[in-house]
């Protein structure tokens, strides 16, 4: 091989580990995404960065749970804050080896002109600020509103045609593209092509079109004669939110279990991994930096702390994981922490109220290899295993100490002044 792998890194908003056929979705088809684990390697146990939007995303871009970059909170329309320049992106470690790098979709860490994907290694950005909740939802291309408001029922077929176009122009590669999907996050759109669809509602026409969209992507890879040395990810940014299928796993986005947090995950890379195989140790969105990092021969942040590590050898069969454990974060603090059998649960909801197991008696150890549904606790039968996981919890509340943040109301200020939406140096009157 001459050079290094072309990337496409595909992330869901919100797709349930069990909305795709490969995790037996049993109202949703997706033969895109099963085509790609028939053809690649799929991880039956990674994690989204975080439980919600903005964190999750800090943690994929940094290789950093999102709390040592101050990106622990959604981030909301009127909110002045965002990825800060010092952090070190993927896009920036891909270009900086000699990438092009593009992305198309939804970004949600910040607006401000300093935090706009085009300043954090993108060389090329189609997409939307945020969430398709939040207002206003405008399409950019690059810093330029050509969308004002973003036609939602035909979002990913554009995001799909866009990833395709910037495949044909860097053909020659290598190159980076980050497609993060606006769906099936609420509300939900559709185009007429793909209404009625599906046997799951609205939400399984969503997640069926934005399949699709995969697959036109995929395409593209065939037609700029780039598949075989192209890796491809598919992964989501949390689980599953008021409607989706989490498959087996407790809990749904927002929530402290392995549902909000488990997420597909499937790679494929003709030249370079196997076809077909699962692999059942344990990894996080925050590995992917270093993996790409160290995939292209660079430096992965020798500067600063990266959580995540470089899961080749995982991927390729050579080992189980690199992880002996694994941080589930909850805005300020540690929601939870695991290890290769054992998940320990520091707290979780009751009628809106996060109960705090420690001061309630004690953490809850689940042993996820007899119990992979978060049902029962099995403090008395392993004491050592509670007390082990509790002293890496402190540990990493030392480290961690220092970091909080106050996190903002989605109500958004009282002030009637406050802008709304992206600040971006001489915005152009949009364009229909």
């Amino acid at each position: 091989m001459d050079r290094p792998p072309n990337i496409v890194l595909f992330m869901a908003d919100d797709l349930g580990w069990g909305d795709v056929g490969l995790n037996g979705a049993e109202l949703i088809d997706t033969p895109n995404i099963d085509r790609l684990g028939m053809e690649g390697v799929q991880l039956t146990q990674f994690y989204a960065g975080a439980n919600v939007c903005t964190p999750s995303r800090a943690a994929l871009m940094t290789g950093r749970y999102a709390n040592r970059s101050g990106m622990q909170h959604v981030v909301h329309p009127f909110s002045q804050w965002g990825l800060p320049q010092s952090e070190v992106t993927v896009a920036e470690v891909l270009r900086d080896a000699g990438y092009a790098t593009g992305m198309v979709g939804k970004w949600h860490l910040g607006h401000g002109a300093e935090h706009w994907p085009t300043e954090h290694g993108f060389e090329r950005f189609y997409g939307v600020a945020y969430s398709n909740d939040m207002v206003p939802f405008d399409l950019y291309r690059d810093t330029d509103v050509i969308q004002s408001p973003a036609d939602q029922a035909q979002l990913t077929a554009n995001y799909a045609a866009q990833a395709s176009a910037f495949i044909a122009d860097n053909a020659e590669g290598p190159f980076f593209l980050y497609i993060a999907e606006t769906f099936p996050h609420i509300p939900l759109f559709v185009s007429d092509a793909f209404e009625g669809r599906s046997k799951a509602g609205l939400y399984g026409d969503v997640v069926e079109a934005m399949d699709a969209g995969i697959g036109t992507v995929l395409d593209a890879l065939d037609a700029a004669g780039v598949a075989d040395d192209t890796l491809v990810i598919v992964t989501s940014d949390n689980g599953p939110w008021f409607e989706g299928d989490a498959g087996p796993l407790r809990g749904r986005k927002g929530g402290l279990h392995e549902g909000g947090y488990r997420v597909p995950f499937i790679a494929r890379w003709p030249d370079g991994l196997p076809a077909g195989e699962t692999r059942d140790g344990m990894a996080m969105s925050i590995d992917l930096l270093p993996t790409l990092a160290a995939l292209v021969g660079a430096e992965a942040s020798a500067d600063r702390t990266v959580d995540g590590r470089n899961i080749l050898p995982m991927l390729r069969g050579e080992e189980d994981t690199p992880h002996d454990v694994l941080f589930f974060m909850e805005g300020n603090e540690i929601a939870a922490v695991r290890d290769k059998r054992f998940r320990l649960s520091l707290q979780s909801y009751y009628k809106g109220f996060k109960v705090p197991f420690e001061q309630f008696g004690e953490p809850i150890l689940y042993d996820l290899s007899v119990d992979p549904r978060e049902r029962f606790s099995f403090n008395r039968d392993e004491p050592e295993a509670v007390e082990r996981l509790m002293a890496r919890v402190a540990a990493m509340r030392a480290e961690l100490a220092g970091t909080e943040i106050e996190p903002e109301s989605p109500f958004g200020p009282r002030d009637a002044d406050t802008q709304l939406g992206p600040r971006l140096a001489d915005a152009p009157v949009p364009v229909e």
